[in-house]
């Protein structure tokens, strides 16, 4: 199950909109990237980004299940934001490394 670190414990569970957005735009530039045969680079300027953003939500698009259904629920880590997310440049594929980097704890 997962959990949040005691130390971030969230007063008032609330979703984040912008971090929701960001998360659904990283599935689909995942998806994107998974069903074409375009060019990174071309695919991201016809999603309306540059190489390294895009490529950036592209690892984003591989969170793992609970910490998604975590943030559309609103019981990220305070901490989490969508400004933190979108800045994590080597976001780990390993699911375990992923909730200890954004702070979640696995109860």
């Amino acid at each position: 199950a997962l959990a949040i670190a005691p130390a971030q414990v969230i007063a008032n569970q609330r979703q984040d909109a912008s971090l929701i957005k960001l998360v659904a735009k990283a599935y689909a530039a995942r998806t994107a990237v998974e069903t074409s045969a375009i060019d990174l680079k071309v695919l991201a300027r016809s999603m309306g980004h540059d190489k390294d953003y895009f490529a950036r939500l592209v690892r984003l698009g591989y969170l793992a299940p609970d910490i998604l259904t975590a943030i559309v629920d609103g019981r990220q880590p305070v901490t989490l934001t969508r400004q933190r997310l979108a800045r994590v440049s080597k976001l780990p594929f390993d699911w375990v490394e992923q909730r200890a980097l954004l702070g979640f704890a696995c109860a």
